[in-house]
């Protein structure tokens, strides 16, 4: 009889959550439907439900998080990236305006040799 009772209960709790829900149950489902099989073991598994949907939602933020990261970081490569090359380019236009400038003063220091620079500016 308890046997029954307790298959009967079952398919009425399994009827009930495949019925409402417009997806298949989950594994927490699964893990309610049996605990409410056996109430006296049911308190613990219970728990073990919450806390598989408890894990399933961990999991599904840290994968949206780890995929914003990655975004971020490929991000900040390119960021890096373009850094560098600008140094780079600012680093040879001051060589070589330092030597325009040097090559500008000494050609007009041999043309003009009685005339002074005023090279504070």
């Amino acid at each position: 009889m308890k046997n029954l009772k307790l298959a009967a209960v079952s398919t009425l709790v399994m009827i009930a959550f495949s019925g409402c829900a417009s997806k298949a149950p989950t594994t927490g489902d699964f893990m309610r439907m049996h605990a409410a099989e056996n109430k006296e073991t049911g308190l613990d598994q219970k728990q073990m439900a919450k806390d598989w949907d408890k894990g399933i939602a961990l999991k599904e933020s840290g994968i949206k998080l780890v995929k914003h990261g990655e975004d971020l970081v490929k991000s900040g490569d390119k960021d890096m990236t373009t850094g560098r090359n600008e140094i780079e380019q600012g680093n040879k236009d001051i060589e070589e305006g330092t030597n325009l400038m040097k090559a500008s003063k000494q050609e007009f220091q041999e043309a003009y040799p009685n005339q002074k620079l005023n090279l504070n500016k």
